[in-house]
């Protein structure tokens, strides 16, 4: 037998919330306290807050409310705040509405919330953070307006975040954080082997396509949407079907290397991002340039329920390189690169013209499908 079970930490035949509480919160109070890149002033502004957030009270609290937070405000006024990722499948069944605001003000039984909002609940409250922030709760979901002012503010809500929960392996707000898990699929083996020795040898069986199997195999990062929420969080606490999974600005872990994934290399390289060259403010640096590149070659593979949401889902991301970099944003292209941002094709013989207008043609923004 090649195969075996190595020195790796026992875990349950669940993902459940012991884990999040002995697991995740370690991961995230040391990113918090000890990683300068995840808390970088640069890339967030210090001391915002989303117009609302869910206030899910003390543990003990059986009701959670929509404060708003103009007029509410919150306590402390530095308060943590949650936020979640995840795939909205049938319309939740509690919505913010212009006809129920009033009511979610007044405060509702958490018992009343689908089983995925409850579990986000459950976390936040191990994690001592008494503030959420979920899309379907916080944006008036019949009003346009309302939604058009939020959406310009998904970069601060997300990136302001401390941290971000990634419902990886939920097809809905009906399918929960937690689930049954086969440990069999997520634990490497070893083989003994005489490749530098006369004496066989142990090594480890490690497909350097891990992290992208257990975070990109599942039901919710296509979402066009979820690419934007990804990148601009700070850190990412991933709920997959088979493991929990922590992505920040420095490292990566998961519950069988919870040190650090190893050989990963991060696709978030924000370093390309904030090394911004102050001798040009209005001109975006080659590393950036590089770097919007890349993402868009991988958002152009996210699904949008809504095609003319393509500069949407993007604009949070859009908005933190024009902050950092001072160069302008014209409908996916940069000004300061303009001329070679109009080179680029398609990777698909199909006709993928957008029947709707989003940008002009000669724009990557113009096509739906792969760039």
């Amino acid at each position: 037998e090649y195969k075996q079970q190595l020195d790796f930490p026992v875990l349950e035949s669940t993902v459940a919330i012991d884990a999040a509480s002995i697991t995740g919160l370690p991961w995230l109070t040391h990113c918090r306290s000890s990683h300068p890149q995840c808390n970088d002033a640069r890339l967030s502004a210090q001391g915002w807050h989303p117009t609302r957030l869910l206030d899910i009270g003390k543990e003990d609290y059986t009701n959670w409310r929509l404060c708003v937070i103009s007029e509410d405000g919150i306590s402390p006024p530095s308060a943590l705040y949650l936020t979640l990722s995840y795939r909205w499948g049938p319309s939740p069944r509690i919505r913010l509405l212009s006809s129920n605001i009033a009511s979610l003000r007044q405060g509702q039984p958490i018992a009343n919330l689908p089983i995925l909002f409850r579990n986000v609940i459950d976390v936040a409250r191990q994690f001592s953070i008494r503030y959420v922030w979920i899309d379907a709760l916080c944006i008036i979901q019949d009003s346009k307006e309302d939604w058009e002012r939020e959406a310009l503010t998904m970069q601060h809500v997300y990136s302001n975040s401390a941290c971000t929960l990634a419902a990886s392996g939920s097809e809905s707000p009906d399918d929960g954080l937690f689930h049954g898990r086969n440990l069999d699929f997520i634990r490497p083996g070893k083989v003994q082997c005489s490749l530098f020795s006369d004496e066989p040898l142990p090594f480890y069986i490690y497909d350097k396509s891990y992290w992208n199997r257990q975070i990109f195999d599942g039901p919710l990062h296509n979402r066009g949407w979820v690419f934007q929420e990804r990148f601009l969080s700070p850190r990412v606490l991933y709920f997959g079907r088979h493991q929990l999974l922590w992505e920040c600005r420095t490292q990566h872990r998961c519950e069988i290397f919870p040190e650090g994934i190893p050989c990963h290399r991060s696709d978030k390289e924000m370093d390309s991002l904030i090394e911004q060259d102050h001798a040009q403010p209005e001109r975006m640096t080659l590393g950036a340039f590089n770097l919007w590149n890349d993402l868009i070659k991988q958002y152009s593979q996210c699904d949008l329920t809504l095609p003319y949401d393509k500069l949407h889902a993007m604009a949070g991301i859009a908005k933190l390189f024009e902050e950092v970099t001072g160069d302008e944003y014209l409908a996916g292209l940069w000004k300061s690169r303009f001329a070679a941002m109009l080179a680029w094709r398609v990777h698909s013989p199909e006709p993928l013209r957008s029947l709707e207008y989003r940008a002009p043609s000669s724009f990557w923004a113009s096509v739906d499908g792969p760039v």
